[in-house]
């Protein structure tokens, strides 16, 4: 009976401790909610713009008066990349364009803003470095948002002013200039650039999509799949590929195919009168590309040999593989020169970081437009060192080489049925192996 009067003493106090505690949770005081509308914010910084604009121009740019300038010549190229001149240019172009973000000097409180002379070599020394905008807001005075926009419109007028002169595609006077350029510095006739891929890292690249993009780099990556000549002027430019693409797949997709296939590379060379050309008394009447092994062996496409035997076959592969050294420098100078492409990328949007990429390959073709030409407002011509030196010679153009049509077809199946046929001649091994025997026969013999 003790035994069982204890345990009732025990069942009391628990609901006796059950019961305080329910009470004291309905009677204590309610948290009062706190309206962080009426906090106080801590005080935003200001950035002094005047100041900055001060040390560009005392850095930079030089002062009014100042014997002492630093950076006009050699070093501001080093900084930027592009040349004093060249920037005074850019400027020019973006005042003339009449982009409201890059007019006016004061906001609509009255305060005064990042100067023109900030917003724009903030994004140059960003891709020249490949680091994020905010990396140098303490020297330009920018808040991050306003570095981030900087960068992005940028982007925008870069394009808009310079697209069309420095991302575009050859003409058939810039053909034919291509064609004479190669013939002088390598010595055989009908090349036209040559070509390959490289690959672009993408540190925040989604994990969802590392599948697709995490390639032979063991990394997520980007390809780019361009043509260069001698020059280094990037004539053909495509980007986006994801980074499992090899450069066979990523030619299946590039618009360079479409090229190929649709006339647009005939019309040109018959334009531009480079067709037919002799190598070692054959005759072609298609111009050529230099690539590497893993292309397939189109008639369009000069590849090495990967185990050549005799002294021609071993001739022919090295000055292959030399000559087509002029696509692996264009990428080593443009990863060395905007080194926003040769470090890991660190945006999540595609579209921002193809921009990014747009604009490196305008200020690169730019850059060699102005070491090649010396004159900022000149168009590029590939051959301007050699129309200085002796008189082009001009090769008389043959009449054209249409396709097959089919009689009574409606226009589309005639035109499907013509570019079937020049797909067919595009792959046809035997035209390919008559142009290799042919290179070879005129570099066994060559002094």
């Amino acid at each position: 009976m003790e035994d069982s009067s204890s345990d009732d003493d025990d069942d009391d106090d628990i609901v006796a401790v059950v019961t305080m505690a329910a009470v004291s949770l309905f009677t204590a005081p309610k948290r009062q909610k706190i309206d962080h509308r009426q906090l106080s914010r801590a005080g935003r910084r200001r950035f002094h713009h005047q100041d900055a604009l001060h040390c560009i121009r005392r850095d930079y740019l030089g002062l009014a008066g100042d014997p002492n300038t630093p950076l006009l010549g050699k070093e501001f190229a080093l900084m930027f990349r592009i040349s004093r001149g060249r920037f005074q240019l850019l400027m020019e172009h973006v005042m003339a364009a009449e982009i409201p973000f890059y007019s006016g000097n004061a906001s609509a409180n009255g305060d005064t803003v990042a100067s023109l002379e900030a917003r724009l070599l903030l994004p140059l020394k960003c891709l020249a470095y490949g680091v994020p905008p905010h990396t140098y807001i303490d020297y330009f005075q920018m808040s991050p948002p306003l570095a981030r926009v900087c960068c992005m419109e940028f982007d925008k007028v870069i394009k808009r002013i310079y697209a069309k002169k420095y991302l575009k595609l050859p003409s058939a006077q810039d053909v034919k200039s291509i064609v004479n350029l190669h013939r002088k510095v390598h010595g055989v006739d009908g090349m036209i650039g040559s070509l390959d891929c490289s690959h672009t890292t993408w540190k925040n690249c989604p994990k969802a999509w590392h599948g697709s993009y995490k390639g032979k780099e063991s990394k997520p990556s980007i390809v780019m799949e361009a043509i260069c000549d001698y020059n280094l002027f990037l004539w053909h430019v495509s980007y986006g590929y994801a980074g499992t693409l090899n450069d066979l797949n990523i030619l299946n997709l590039s618009p360079l195919l479409d090229r190929l296939v649709d006339g647009s590379f005939v019309e040109l060379e018959e334009e531009a009168g480079v067709v037919p050309y002799s190598i070692s008394e054959e005759e072609f009447d298609k111009c050529f590309l230099l690539v590497d092994g893993i292309y397939p062996k189109y008639s369009r496409f000069v590849k090495g040999i990967k185990e050549p035997i005799s002294p021609e076959e071993s001739a022919f592969t090295a000055w292959q593989e030399s000559a087509r050294k002029d696509i692996e420098r264009a990428f080593g100078v443009l990863k060395g020169m905007w080194q926003y492409l040769d470090r890991p990328i660190h945006s999540h949007s595609l579209i921002d970081i193809s921009a990014r990429v747009t604009t490196c390959v305008i200020l690169h073709n730019m850059l060699v437009s102005d070491r090649i030409m010396g004159d900022y407002n000149a168009d590029y011509n590939p051959a301007h060192a050699l129309e200085q030196e002796e008189e082009m010679q001009v090769v008389q153009p043959i009449g054209g080489i249409g396709g097959i049509g089919v009689a009574g077809a409606p226009q589309a199946v005639a035109a499907l049925y013509t570019k079937k046929d020049r797909f067919k001649d595009l792959a046809d091994k035997e035209q390919h192996a008559r142009l290799h025997q042919a290179l070879m026969d005129q570099l066994a013999h060559k002094d």
